[in-house]
């Protein structure tokens, strides 16, 4: 299947730096004058998350006359909804942060709680869903003591006790107050993964930096720009890809682009076993999103981007998800793994084929508590489904 961006899709892919220049800026202009199809734009683009990136540069353009009200009426909306949301979140975090300074436990805020501010520096053009922080092994359970001290709850977890003690974890049970979510991570991937993302080394580099006025620390810029690449991959395969991901990525890329030292970057990636990963993205956002990156470094990467993996991006910017019973599969398999006696594998295996009877209830929803074992089958049936799935991928 080859490729065929409609000029709206260029649109919504040209919206997404924070700074543009000129010809950037020039060529999004243009694009206005082309677009048929607004319907389809507006959707796509709130979809995406891109559409506070387009509203924002509104002023620069002259053709943003030619734009319908109402589509920059849903512009203008998305915008101040995200920034009220981040707001909020804002809050939680500061409240969170303070009471882990005070007890002295060091935090590297991941992903959106952390970029919003440092990259994009405006909440309203970064949509984020919950935070995420990286502490030490040996402060996350004392973290979880502290959350629910600030009235946080830990979201029930419907997984069989069996199989959760069991699984490794990257990170716990989400704890939520309010509608916000926070995830403590003590790791970054699980062991089973083939690159190796050093904790020690990511702490020892970390920088001390002030988000919303509070002292905590964040990646160095190749552990951060790595870490979002394998983020990105770990969902880009698992059939649910957040849009922002391709938005943190380039946005890092041209923010560098005058500075960026490839050779050390390269030879993080090496250290964690993750070059052909990390640089398959760059060259991604290079050719889809114009993310500047020097000559050599797309002639010697260019092979990782497969003419597959550009449909599945393709996919992706135009709204397809596939959380298919595959994922969820492979995600058992992956916990299987890590059990080392056949006996346990056999007990993990049929509690999760054969769960009880709290568990069937709580996951699908049963209204009728009585009839629960009706719905064996049905798990039967997905199950040998997922595996079926799994095995074609």
């Amino acid at each position: 299947m080859k490729i065929q961006l409609k000029t709206e899709d260029y649109l919504i892919l040209s919206s997404i730096k924070i700074n543009q220049s000129t010809t950037e800026l020039e060529h999004l202009n243009e694009l206005i004058l082309l677009v048929h199809d607004w319907d389809y734009l507006i959707k796509t683009i709130i979809d995406r998350g891109i559409a506070p990136l387009l509203f924002k540069k509104l002023p620069q353009l002259t053709n943003s006359l030619k734009i319908p009200e109402l589509v920059k009426t849903k512009l203008q909306q998305t915008y101040y909804k995200t920034f009220s949301r981040s707001t909020i979140m804002y809050e939680h975090f500061r409240k969170i942060s303070e009471v882990f300074t005070l007890n002295n436990i060091p935090i590297i805020p991941l992903k959106g709680i952390y970029l919003s501010e440092w990259l994009y520096q405006d909440m309203g053009l970064r949509q984020f869903s919950d935070i995420d922080l990286l502490v030490k092994k040996e402060d996350g359970e004392n973290c979880l003591i502290l959350l629910e001290k600030l009235g946080y709850k830990p979201v029930e977890d419907v997984r069989p006790e069996f199989i959760i003690s069991k699984s490794e974890f990257v990170h716990y049970i989400p704890m939520v107050q309010e509608g916000v979510f926070i995830e403590i991570h003590i790791k970054l991937h699980r062991k089973t993964e083939k690159f190796d993302l050093k904790l020690n080394k990511i702490w020892e580099n970390a920088l001390p930096v002030s988000i919303n006025n509070f002292n905590v620390f964040a990646f160095n810029n190749n552990d951060l720009f790595i870490y979002l690449c394998l983020h990105l991959n770990k969902h880009f395969y698992g059939g649910h890809v957040q849009f922002t991901c391709f938005m943190d990525i380039t946005n890092l890329l041209d923010k560098f682009k005058e500075k960026y030292i490839w050779d050390n970057l390269i030879e993080t990636c090496r250290l964690y076993n993750c070059e052909n990963l990390v640089f398959k993205y760059v060259v991604l956002a290079n050719k889809y999103m114009n993310a500047p990156i020097p000559k050599k470094i797309k002639q010697q990467y260019a092979f990782l981007l497969s003419k597959k993996d550009e449909q599945l991006f393709y996919k992706y910017l135009t709204g397809f998800s596939s959380l298919t019973f595959a994922n969820t599969v492979t995600a058992h398999f992956k916990d299987l793994k890590q059990i080392d006696s056949f006996s346990d594998r056999l007990r993990f295996f049929i509690v999760d084929i054969i769960p009880s009877k709290s568990f069937m209830i709580s996951k699908y929803n049963i209204k009728y508590p009585s009839i629960f074992f009706i719905y064996y089958p049905y798990r039967f049936f997905i199950a040998t489904k997922g595996i079926l799935e799994h095995l074609k991928k």
